[in-house]
């Protein structure tokens, strides 16, 4: 058999249905990931690494490293953390018609197999995409055009109901607030089929704030007839010791 992911495999690798992921395995994610930010910022005061001067993909490189560390340690490092193989980081995955074979999102959380039902386990992650938020990338441009985007045009996330965006803050710009005035802007909502308004949850275990968009997919499934329906995004700011930078979130309305 063919390792390709055809249409005809694609079919029934999803039935034209997507898996729901429980808030619990989501809530595990927020925790490792808030986990792992305290020890990259260990880092940075032992002056081992700079927040500031460094790319996106350092960061999160940076960041698989050390989770790759709590995966070892398990549930003594962050509760539930066994439910889940180790993450991965730019792992190549298509988009939901596979007419791009090559989509990278950041990091990928996937279960243990058996732990959530399905048919392929290749759809099924918590998939994440990791966003700079500064003065040359502003909130609405880089974090929702270029990130957020992907999990409402069927890029990223298609064969689950939930995914997240990280966003590595390097200014003065505070969650929810700066991404709930990006997102009452009309245009910009409306290219992000939001629904509602940004809703607060809980914090992690580290304390930082979680917020959650909900989004219509008006894409369709390869065999199915109606389109893919909603998706939950949970969005986890992470900032460094002190801002690297005064600026502001940045008012742009639209992609």
């Amino acid at each position: 058999m063919s390792g390709l992911m055809t249409q005809a495999h694609r079919r029934s690798a999803t039935d034209g249905h997507v898996a729901a992921i429980p808030p619990a395995l989501m809530i595990v994610v927020q925790n490792v990931m808030s986990t792992a930010w305290r020890v990259l910022l260990e880092d940075v005061r032992q002056g081992d690494f700079s927040i500031c001067d460094t790319t996106e993909d350092q960061i999160t490189e940076r960041l698989q490293t050390i989770l790759g560390e709590l995966d070892a340690a398990g549930d003594s490092a962050v509760l539930g953390l066994t439910e889940f193989q180790t993450p991965v980081r730019e792992g190549n995955v298509s988009n939901y018609d596979g007419t791009h074979v090559d989509k990278q999102p950041d990091l990928a959380f996937r279960p243990i197999r058996g732990r959530m039902p399905c048919r392929n386990t290749v759809p099924v992650a918590i998939f994440i995409e990791c966003k700079p938020i500064d003065a040359r990338h502003p909130l609405p441009s880089t974090y929702c055009c270029d990130g957020l985007i992907r999990f409402v045009n069927g890029d990223y996330a298609w064969g689950v109901d939930r995914a997240m965006m990280v966003g590595y803050v390097r200014n003065v710009c505070t969650l929810p607030g700066g991404l709930s005035t990006a997102l009452d802007a009309p245009r910009l909502s409306a290219q992000m089929e939001l629904i509602g308004r940004l809703e607060e949850l809980p914090n992690t275990i580290s304390g930082d704030a979680v917020c959650q968009s909900i989004h219509n997919r008006s894409f369709q499934l390869p065999g199915s007839t109606s389109s893919v329906g909603r998706i939950a995004v949970d969005h986890l700011w992470l900032y460094p010791i002190e801002p690297c930078e005064q600026t502001r979130c940045r008012d742009i309305s639209a992609c």
